[in-house]
């Protein structure tokens, strides 16, 4: 988890600061190119990395303190299981970054990098909306929810338990 919040800051600092600055993309060529695919890519890896292990940690703590007594959800040999699977699912939703981003150099020798969704791997259909709608319900509404929920039962859990040495209303 480490990693992928480390990555997010490190590529979507400069990205923003070059556009906010200069409004343009600052390398060209086949760097800039490949600059261009790879940036928002990592960015949305990262980002969608930091989210699952958000709610694995969640699910782990809910196990802990739900049911205490049984053995963890989230055992250390399924751990690298689920590390891997991380960014394997957050590689393959963030892979069309890598298809619809693209440098575009103009005259002047300015380069631009646009995200262009009328490419040949997706055609003329409306697939950036549906791509954003699937990608805000399932990355940040439904792990959202699923946050508030599993640390409300927990928050509900602490509360209601009856700590040792604490007198109850029926013994006073």
């Amino acid at each position: 988890m480490a990693s992928s919040d480390l990555l997010y800051p490190i590529f979507l600092m400069p990205w923003n600061l070059s556009f906010l600055h200069t409004n343009t993309f600052l390398i060209g060529g086949q760097l800039g190119q490949a600059l261009c695919k790879l940036v928002p890519f990592i960015i949305s890896v990262s980002f969608v990395v930091s989210t699952q292990n958000l709610i694995l940690i969640a699910v782990d703590r809910f196990g802990a303190v739900v049911f205490p007594l049984r053995s963890p959800l989230i055992t250390s040999k399924l751990c690298p299981f689920f590390i891997l699977a991380t960014w394997i699912v957050a590689a393959a939703v963030s892979s069309p970054d890598l298809f619809t981003y693209e440098l575009v150099e103009y005259p002047e020798g300015t380069c631009r990098c646009v995200e262009n969704w009328k490419t040949e791997a997706f055609g003329e259909s409306s697939s950036f909306a549906r791509f954003s709608l699937a990608y805000y319900i399932l990355f940040i509404y439904i792990p959202v929810l699923l946050l508030v929920i599993l640390y409300s039962i927990i928050v509900i859990k602490l509360k209601t338990q009856v700590h040792p040495g604490e007198q109850s209303a029926n013994s006073q």
